[in-house]
């Protein structure tokens, strides 16, 4: 079932990424949407050629399913995303200060910004999974 849902999403990234190259070439879109529809359209590809791989080859759908559900991989997977986020609030502080510093005021209240927006979402998956767990 699950194979199905991921199936007919990257039939679905395929499809919106021909429709947004069509546009970009049509003259209705620029080039922004037609090499975002590009890479849409990879990505469809890509996952079609990965869904039809799992759904004929046993040996490697077993691969896949160990892997995804090893207790350490997913561990190692948690982690990763807790250290980029760290880094990019790290990253994203440095800048405002950056580029508060060189006068770009646009740019500092935005990274200031998305600082405080990442902050917001930590606290409030904080107060979720306090309750959850």
């Amino acid at each position: 079932m699950k194979s199905n849902r991921r199936m007919i999403l990257s039939i679905f990234w395929v499809v919106l990424g021909a429709a947004l190259i069509g546009s970009n070439m049509a003259g209705l879109l620029d080039d922004y949407w037609g090499g975002l529809g590009g890479g849409l359209l990879g990505v469809g590809v890509f996952q079609i050629i990965r869904n039809v791989r799992y759904l004929r080859n046993p040996a490697y759908r077993e691969k896949v399913d160990t892997t995804n559900q090893d207790e350490r991989n997913r561990f190692l997977a948690n982690k990763a995303w807790a250290w980029a986020g760290y880094l990019y609030v790290l990253v994203a502080a440095i800048a405002t200060i950056v580029f508060q510093i060189i006068g770009k005021q646009e740019l500092a209240t935005a990274a200031g910004f998305s600082v405080c927006i990442i902050m917001v979402f930590h606290w409030l998956s904080y107060l979720y999974l306090q309750k959850k767990y």
